[in-house]
């Protein structure tokens, strides 16, 4: 008899395991993110030393942008400042690449009509990727000299935003050298501030249009 109810139950047990121990849910769970659009494009602004390359980031909204204290150098004859500048371009209120349009406007020169500004400075335009440890891998973008006389930007230079992914846009500006050495040696049909030129006062507008993408 013991015999016979230990079977019932074991087979019961055996019914309740077939019952439940097979039964299966699947459950399929959607994962998102979302990016928002950028809205805007930002400018950084940064006056880079000279001799160490160390950059300073001026202050949001800096325009007025100065070559000034210009020193002789006895080596060369020529006039130099002790810095340069940089102008990075960044997506604003979410992701984006920045689509940028350089061009330039003869202003004051003492030396009259010709030898002004734009012949004695330059813009070197470069790709940024940002790497590993707040670094970038920069790129000369050779298809824009790389380095071009800024009196030769009243024809605009456009950089687009294809060109530059998946990093963003550089530009640096400084005074021309007549450097022949380096991967962006200064243009040959540039000129020097030299002791040659008229005193005074020498400007121009740089003018730069944005666009997200």
């Amino acid at each position: 008899m013991k015999t016979k109810l230990s079977l019932i139950l074991g087979a019961a047990f055996l019914a309740c395991q077939v019952v439940t121990g097979w039964a299966a849910t699947t459950t399929t769970f959607t994962v998102s993110a979302t990016i928002p659009t950028a809205t805007g494009i930002g400018i950084t602004v940064s006056s880079a030393n000279s001799a160490t390359n160390v950059f300073t980031t001026l202050a949001s909204g800096t325009t007025a942008l100065t070559f000034n204290p210009m020193t002789f150098n006895t080596t060369n004859n020529i006039y130099l400042p002790d810095h340069y500048f940089v102008l990075d371009f960044a997506p604003t209120g979410g992701a984006g690449t920045a689509d940028v349009t350089v061009g330039y406007t003869e202003g004051t020169n003492p030396n009259g009509a010709t030898n002004g500004l734009g012949f004695k400075t330059t813009a070197t335009f470069a790709k940024e990727v940002p790497a590993a440890g707040g670094t970038n891998t920069e790129t000369l973008l050779t298809a824009h000299g790389p380095k071009k006389r800024l009196i030769d930007l009243t024809t605009p230079e456009h950089v687009a935003f294809t060109e530059v992914q998946p990093g963003f846009p550089r530009v640096y500006l400084g005074v021309w050298t007549g450097s022949t050495t380096g991967t962006a040696p200064d243009p040959s049909n540039g000129q020097p501030f030299s002791n040659g030129d008229a005193p005074g006062t020498y400007t121009g507008s740089l003018i730069v249009t944005t666009t997200v993408n």
